[in-house]
C-alpha cells in the first residue's frame, strides 16, 4: 500500500513536470551598446540571402516626441520576407501571410546595469503553430528560411551575449483571427484591389491605426512572371496603433514587439468572390511573451477588438473555425518522463 501511495506520488510530480514544459518563445542574441548603426548594416544585406525588409526604426525617437515618455534607447522593427520561398508556401496555406513578413525587433533599454541591444524574431515553431501548419515538409522548409537570415545575423551582427524567452501558457484555441467579405461581381480585379485598399487604410487611420508596410503578392509574382494563379488576389498589409504600442514596448514590455507590426494578409481565392482576411490575434501575445499587468492585458484585448469591429464596418463577417479544430497546430510535445533515483 505505501509503495502503490509513492507510486502515485511520484507520477504526479512527472504528470506536473511534463505539463509545465517551457516552450521557445523566441531566441535573443545581443550586441554590447545601442546597435542602430549594426541593425541597419545588418538589414542592407539580407537580400543576399534572398530576404527584403521595410524597415521601421528608432521608434523611441517617434515615442519620445509624441508622448514625451524616454524609456528605451532603441527600437527597431524591420518586417522580413523571402519572396521566392514564400510563394510556395502561399500556394500551400494561405494562412502563412500571418508570418509575410514576419519582424525582427531589436531593442535596448535604458538600463544602467545592461548595456546591451536584444535582437530576434518569434520562434519558427511558435509562428508555425500559430498558422496551425502540420506538414512536416512544409514546416522545414519555413523553418530553413528563417533559418538562413539567422546565419546571416550572426556573422553579420557578431552576437557577444544571448538570451532565450520562453512560454508555459497555451496558445488559444484559434490563433488566427480570420474573416471573410462576400463580393459581387468583379470585373477589374486590379481596380477593385485599389479600391478596397484605399477604403481600409481610411477606416483604419479614423481608428488612429498606421499602415506600416504593403506587399502585393500577387503583383510580385506575376511582375515576375510566377505562377500564383491560386489566388486572384494576395497581399499584406502591416499594422500598428502608435498609442497601443507606446504604452507596452515603451512601459517595460519591449519584447512583445516580436509580434509587431502584425501581418494582416488578404486574399481571393481564384473565382470564388470572396475577399479573405487573417491576422495573429493579441491573445497570443498575451499567451507568449510574459506579460502581466492586468491592465495592460485588457488595454490590449480592447485594441484586438476594435480590430475586429473596423473589418465588420468594412462588411467583414468572422469565419466559423470549429469546423477545422482537428486541423490545429500539433500538440505540445511533454518531456519525457524522468527515472525515480
Amino acid at each position: 500500500m505505501k509503495f502503490r501511495k509513492l507510486s502515485q506520488v511520484l507520477a504526479g510530480l512527472l504528470l506536473t513536470v511534463s505539463v509545465s514544459q517551457a516552450d521557445l518563445t523566441a531566441n535573443f542574441n545581443g550586441i554590447k551598446g545601442n546597435a542602430n548603426e549594426a541593425s541597419k548594416a545588418f538589414i542592407s544585406k539580407i537580400d543576399s540571402v534572398g530576404f527584403q525588409a521595410a524597415g521601421n526604426d528608432n521608434i523611441q525617437v517617434h515615442y519620445f516626441n509624441r508622448y514625451k515618455e524616454k524609456n528605451l534607447d532603441l527600437l527597431s522593427f524591420f518586417t522580413v520576407t523571402n519572396l521566392d520561398v514564400m510563394r510556395e508556401l502561399l500556394i500551400k496555406n494561405p494562412d502563412f501571410g500571418a508570418y509575410a513578413p514576419y519582424n525582427m525587433l531589436f531593442f535596448k533599454t535604458l538600463d544602467q546595469k545592461e548595456d546591451t541591444t536584444w535582437y530576434g524574431h518569434l520562434d519558427s515553431k511558435l509562428m508555425l503553430d500559430i498558422i496551425g501548419e502540420k506538414d512536416e515538409a512544409t514546416r522545414k522548409t519555413f523553418t530553413d528560411m528563417v533559418g538562413s537570415l539567422d546565419e546571416l545575423a550572426k556573422k553579420e551582427m557578431k552576437p557577444t551575449e544571448s538570451k532565450t524567452l520562453e512560454h508555459t501558457d497555451k496558445l488559444p484555441e484559434f490563433p488566427l483571427t480570420k474573416m471573410v467579405k462576400k463580393l459581387g461581381e468583379v470585373e477589374d480585379m486590379e481596380e477593385f484591389v485599389e479600391s478596397f485598399v484605399e477604403k481600409h487604410d481610411s477606416a483604419f487611420v479614423k481608428h488612429e491605426f498606421i499602415i506600416a508596410g504593403f506587399l502585393d503578392f500577387k503583383f510580385e509574382y506575376e511582375d515576375a512572371e510566377k505562377d500564383f494563379s491560386k489566388y486572384d488576389a494576395y497581399w499584406v498589409s502591416s499594422l500598428c496603433h502608435f498609442k497601443f504600442s507606446n504604452s507596452v514596448f515603451n512601459h517595460g514590455e519591449p519584447q512583445a514587439g516580436l509580434f509587431a507590426p502584425c501581418s494582416v494578409y488578404f486574399y481571393i481565392p481564384k473565382g470564388s468572390n470572396e475577399l479573405h482576411v487573417g491576422y495573429a490575434s493579441v491573445e497570443n501575445w498575451l499567451a507568449t511573451t510574459g506579460i502581466k499587468d492586468e491592465k495592460m492585458k485588457k488595454d490590449m484585448l480592447a485594441i484586438d477588438a476594435e480590430v475586429v469591429e473596423v473589418f465588420k464596418e468594412l462588411g467583414f463577417e468572422l469565419e466559423d473555425q470549429s469546423a477545422g479544430k482537428k486541423d490545429a497546430a500539433p500538440a505540445k510535445e511533454e518531456a519525457p518522463a524522468k527515472k525515480a533515483a
